[in-house]
């Protein structure tokens, strides 16, 4: 398989590569300005606000111009009141906290201790991040103030003064996002992806009519081939969505990601038309366009799906074609689903309010919880121990941390603590020595703000390889000259603070990562497998209801496990790509291997997506009970079918294992049987409509397992060593 785009060369060592990098991720690209502005805007005003009226906080307030999404409006005031509610619930428990144990120092340490377990459990189990974020950065900020010497009434209206000054911020942000909105209606992921597939089109069109490509169309394509689709996932990840429109939009945005890909590298290489080039490349562009006016009217894409032809003048035109007919496949089985009950595919959802239907099974989470637990307490233990309680940002620099569990340990590590060296040393205490000296009043202070606020902005719209570096700046920075309502001739506030923020870093460190010897490549192939073996079981399920036919399990507890299985495959999808991102941070001598199998699982993980979704629709003919309009020899041809398809995705888990040399599909026979069973079955007009969605989808998966098997086989990743795969 062609690899989708001109990624840094393998060959490159670190420095050339991180170059390279830096140039790829701080270019341009249409609407990051826009969303730049936004930030500064929001954050200025806040910061404005913060100091004319004195409110105590400042710091906290300013960063939520970076936290709340903007997917859309309707996403940004949604989160806007989880986050209220969550400040409210952050009140409460602090308050009552207090009232039990604030009264003695050994009583206080247990309360701080358990109140950090469950922030930090809060963290991994709360369905709404937002509300995950109100409550973390509301009892960061006031728990210290519980440690102070002070009189009770004290302390409680400097714990109502944080949480105002974080409803301010969040306000503040919410409606810059509303005018801006205001002036442009269409959302930034819904601008985003037509943005790709607008440029995607125009190159085709300009190859269609032998025109020169507007070097408009070349900079667009090369400049979102450089910053990628993470930030497109990460919208997705914190959205509204239910699971099913999640995982299929999603799709759509791997999808749509490779088409800029082979777009991009398609326009950097010379090409002679052959003689039937331009009609595919017309019709090419004419299914982009549909793409494009579908997603915008939330309808699913109709256009003639065609056989693929290898031969082009243009290398990569095939491939591009076969990606663009993969976007309606995504959405296979979505008309048919409104015919049944709510689906079961959601269940998930509905499972709890507020928290996630395995909150309270996973042990991870209670892992998870305790590693916080301890950085924080360490933390606490170590600048009371000292008597230094102005290094106490060190609380704050963990939590803010932990927000993000992006990419493996080297990553987080390289990110967190440049970024917050780059806003604690470059731009806090220089702007302390160089600038504020000079500066009177609240003017020229909102200037420099502004425009150091910019700078971090700029990096936190960045692709998730490199976007948790903006937040690192704009916390260290705001940390050291938002703290209080005057310049601060005495630089030892801004060194305790920036004290604070190491000694933060090194507990997260040594907590979470300085055991951690697993490097991105081989927790991407990991979770590639763990895919695959999650295809594997829901293929056979929810099984046969009265669990006498061979290969399928019982009906008890299926219904459950459906949720709970889909769960497990939408996380180990984005932990692919989220390893995929951080595979290029990765350093010594098995850089190189990995990189290229980087490159490999890239190709791949599309076709995983496209045949996980088929799956899921081609499921629901069983879960609501479409076989009860089908002859009995239908469902079993149907099942003999899934058994082949579940053993193929196992022969490749176990390929990737380095347990099978071989892959052997043998799909052929069993799709071959289920197609002459329903040819000759006599049925009504449900069965009929039935029958054709299941040898539609049927095929199709047939096809995509086929080819992403035989993709499998021709690049042995025994680049990777040979590690057990988990689910």
């Amino acid at each position: 398989m062609a690899n989708a785009a001109a990624s840094p060369s393998d060959s490159q060592g670190f420095f050339p590569w991180f170059c390279s990098f830096l140039k790829e991720e701080l270019s341009p690209y249409p609407g990051r300005g826009m969303v730049v502005a936004r930030m500064v805007i929001a954050a200025t005003v806040t910061m404005i606000l913060m100091d004319t009226f004195r409110i105590t906080g400042a710091f906290e307030g300013a960063l939520y111009a970076f936290m709340v999404s903007r997917e859309n409006v309707r996403a940004t005031v949604k989160n806007g009141i989880c986050i209220a509610v969550a400040y409210v619930i952050g009140v409460a428990f602090v308050i009552g906290g207090a009232s039990l144990f604030a009264s003695h120092p050994s009583a206080r340490f247990i309360w701080f201790a358990t109140s950090m377990f469950v922030m930090f459990f809060g963290m991994r189990v709360l369905k709404e991040f937002a509300v995950a974020v109100g409550f973390t950065v509301l009892l960061v900020l006031a728990l210290p103030i519980w440690q102070m010497p002070l009189s009770a009434e004290r302390r409680v209206e400097l714990t109502l003064w944080q949480a105002l000054a974080c409803v301010l911020g969040t306000l503040v942000t919410v409606l810059t996002e509303v005018a801006f909105h205001s002036f442009r209606g269409k959302g930034l992921f819904s601008q985003g992806v037509d943005d790709r597939l607008s440029a995607v089109q125009g190159l085709v069109e300009g190859y269609a009519e032998a025109q020169p490509i507007p070097e408009d169309v070349t900079n667009r394509l090369v400049k979102y081939t450089m910053v990628g689709v993470s930030g497109l996932r990460r919208m997705l990840t914190r959205s509204h969505h239910g699971r099913l429109d999640r995982d299929q939009l999603t799709t759509v945005v791997t999808l749509t990601g490779r088409l800029v890909d082979l777009a991009a590298t398609s326009a950097k290489n010379p090409h002679r038309l052959l003689d039937g080039d331009r009609e595919r490349l017309r019709r090419l562009a004419a299914k982009i366009l549909t793409i494009r006016t579908s997603l915008d009217e939330d309808k699913i894409p109709q256009f003639e799906l065609e056989a693929a032809i290898a031969h082009s003048g243009i290398p990569l035109l095939p491939e591009m074609e076969r990606t663009a007919d993969l976007i309606p496949s995504v959405f296979s089985g979505s008309a048919s689903i409104e015919a049944f009950f709510p689906s079961i595919l959601d269940r998930e959802e509905e499972s709890g309010i507020f928290f996630k239907s395995d909150a309270f099974r996973n042990p991870e989470y209670i892992r998870y919880a305790l590693q916080g637990c301890l950085a924080t307490t360490l933390c606490y233990f170590t600048y009371e121990m000292l008597a230094w309680r102005t290094i106490s940002t060190c609380i704050t620099t963990c939590v803010l941390t932990a927000l993000s569990n992006v990419g493996t340990s080297r990553q987080k590590q390289t990110l967190r603590i440049t970024g917050a060296l780059a806003g604690a040393f470059v731009f806090g205490i220089g702007a302390q020595v160089f600038l504020l000296p000079y500066i009177d009043g609240i003017g020229g202070f909102s200037l420099l703000f502004a425009a150091i606020t910019a700078v971090a902005a700029w990096f936190a719209t960045s692709s998730q390889r490199l976007s948790y570096f903006g937040l690192q700046i704009a916390n260290a920075y705001y940390l050291i000259v938002l703290q209080d309502f005057a310049f601060q001739p005495s630089l030892g506030i801004a060194r305790d603070r920036v004290v604070g923020i190491l000694l933060g870093l090194g507990s997260m460190w040594l907590v979470f990562h300085s055991s951690s010897k697993d490097l991105a490549a081989e927790h991407m192939v990991t979770s590639f497998g763990a895919t695959l073996r999650g295809i594997a079981e829901l293929a056979l399920l929810p099984g046969d209801q009265s669990g006498n036919q061979s290969g399928y399990q019982s009906s008890a507890g299926t219904t459950k496990r459906i949720p709970a299985l889909r769960t497990e495959i939408g996380n180990n999808l984005q932990s692919v790509m989220a390893n995929y991102d951080a595979v290029p941070f990765e350093f010594g001598e098995k850089r190189k291997r990995d990189m290229a199998s980087r490159d490999v699982v890239r190709g791949w993980q599309p076709q995983l997506q496209t045949i996980y979704l088929v799956e899921v629709a081609l499921m629901q003919h069983r879960v609501f009970g479409a076989e009860e309009h089908l002859p009995p020899a239908v469902p079993a041809a149907q099942r003999r079918f899934d058994e082949a398809c579940s053993a193929l995705l196992l022969q490749m888990a176990d390929h990737l294992d380095g347990k099978l040399d071989e892959i052997t599909p043998e799909l052929d026979a069993p799709l071959r049987d289920l197609t002459q069973t329903l040819e000759g079955s006599s049925v009504d007009h449900a069965g009929l409509a039935a029958a054709r969605g299941i040898e539609k989808m049927s095929k199709r998966i047939a096809d995509q397992l086929i080819e992403l098997s035989r993709e499998i086989s021709r690049h042995s990743i025994s680049l990777v060593p040979s590690f057990s795969t988990t689910t």
